[in-house]
């Protein structure tokens, strides 16, 4: 595909987040900041424990709380399970194929553009990704900032 086809396409999932009623939580641990697996997963698991807890009572006003989660990371899987079975009533956990879920699909563009705005901040984003976005005021108007909109406070 062109660069001109893959943006569309993208704009279309864009455009279809901006509608949907969703709220999405992103966290992240540099890999630079971590010397082993353990600290990583006591790191990654304090930050989402803490959210959840800031957070308990509108968990806990739904009837259930889902997590999909296509296993591609088993340490991530399991500080999934571990965090939610421990703070909230009755977790469903559900392996998903991204392919299937329209949702984990968004999921995925969504953390998708936490890094790239991790990297904009870092002036680490490549060449391909600048020709992609066009520029930085544009990847901050067009995407960024509608896409922050959704994020979980």
């Amino acid at each position: 595909m062109s660069i001109e086809e893959r943006r569309h396409i993208f704009n279309k999932m864009v455009a279809f987040i901006r509608q949907l009623d969703i709220l999405y939580k992103c966290f992240f641990i540099g890999k630079k900041h971590v010397s082993d697996v353990v600290e990583s997963t006591r790191k990654l698991s304090k930050q989402i424990s803490q959210f959840i807890r800031e957070h308990y009572n509108k968990f806990l006003a739904y009837d259930v709380v889902k997590i999909y989660y296509d296993n591609g990371q088993v340490e991530v899987g399991k500080i999934l399970s571990s965090v939610f079975n421990s703070l909230l009533p009755n977790p469903i956990f559900r392996k998903v194929m991204p392919r299937e879920y329209n949702l984990f699909q968004i999921a995925d563009l969504l953390c998708t553009m936490e890094l790239v705005k991790l990297k904009l901040e870092n002036n680490l984003l490549s060449k391909s990704e600048m020709n992609f976005f066009g520029n930085t005021r544009d990847l901050k108007k067009n995407y960024l900032k509608p896409l922050a909109q959704k994020e979980w406070h």
